[in-house]
């Protein structure tokens, strides 16, 4: 969790589309939801990369502090983007001089995509995934026993559970759209940022909405349809000394496992 809460912290972000819409969960959710047309692809630095989901969370610390961020997922090839944003009032603006875009997929074929003030636009390598979760094949589920709340502007109702452990540093509560699922689920998709989006558990696609661990929150504000496009061609490729090896051998020992 603290791996998370330290992600999140350098992430403080907000970001203001000109075009959204509510979302159609129904379509998302259960045995025919988002997984059962999953095609998880790699993505490349010549292609147009599309955006047609975006989640806004908002992280409570212990202290009091408030800090939010959004999300941008492509839910059909599984990728998802975040923006790094100086301002609470920035904008998805490939010609802004502060963008700067984070890109991740589901194998090392990720990028970072920013500007400068010269309006000099590059794309860089980044052979790592974000430290990205609760990872619930790895816990036996307990329900929670308080009541259960509601997130997002939908008011979709979220059921607490948590990973079987019992003191307040360790132990996290996440609460799940499902009423009812297994001890131990069988957990081996998702697409999700710090833990909240979407996970394939028992055979149904599950939206976990909020976290909680040791006085820290997590939770999904809202939930919403876009239309972003983001070309890649546009930005000139560099590379770190020595990435494309590093990225290769990363991958056949991926392969391996």
């Amino acid at each position: 969790m603290k791996k998370i809460i330290k992600i999140l912290l350098f992430i403080g972000l907000t970001s203001n589309l000109t075009y959204s819409q509510s979302v159609k969960l129904d379509t998302l959710l259960g045995a025919n939801g988002l997984f059962s047309k999953f095609k998880p692809k790699e993505i490349s630095t010549s292609q147009k990369l599309s955006f047609n989901l975006k989640m806004t969370y908002v992280m409570k610390e212990k202290n009091g502090k408030t800090t939010e961020m959004s999300a941008y997922f492509n839910t059909k090839h599984g990728y998802f983007g975040i923006l790094n944003s100086k301002s609470d009032t920035q904008k998805f603006n490939t010609d802004d001089k502060n963008f700067n875009f984070m890109v991740y997929s589901h194998s090392l074929k990720n990028y970072v995509f920013s500007n400068d003030r010269k309006g000099n636009k590059t794309v860089m390598s980044i052979p790592i995934n974000p430290q990205n979760n609760f990872k619930m094949e790895k816990v036996s589920l307990k329900k929670e026993n308080i009541p259960s709340k509601k997130f997002t502007s939908s008011n979709l109702v979220g059921y607490p559970y948590n990973n079987s452990k019992n003191t307040a540093k360790d132990k996290v509560i996440v609460y799940l759209n499902e009423k009812t699922v297994s001890t131990k689920p069988q957990q081996n998709k998702q697409l999700s940022f710090a833990g909240l989006g979407f996970f394939l558990v028992d055979g149904k696609t599950v939206l976990s909405m909020s976290l909680e661990n040791n006085g820290t929150i997590i939770s999904m504000s809202k939930i919403e349809k876009v239309t972003i496009t983001l070309n890649a061609s546009e930005f000139k490729k560099e590379e770190m000394e020595g990435m494309d090896k590093a990225v290769e051998e990363m991958m056949k020992n991926l392969k391996k496992q």
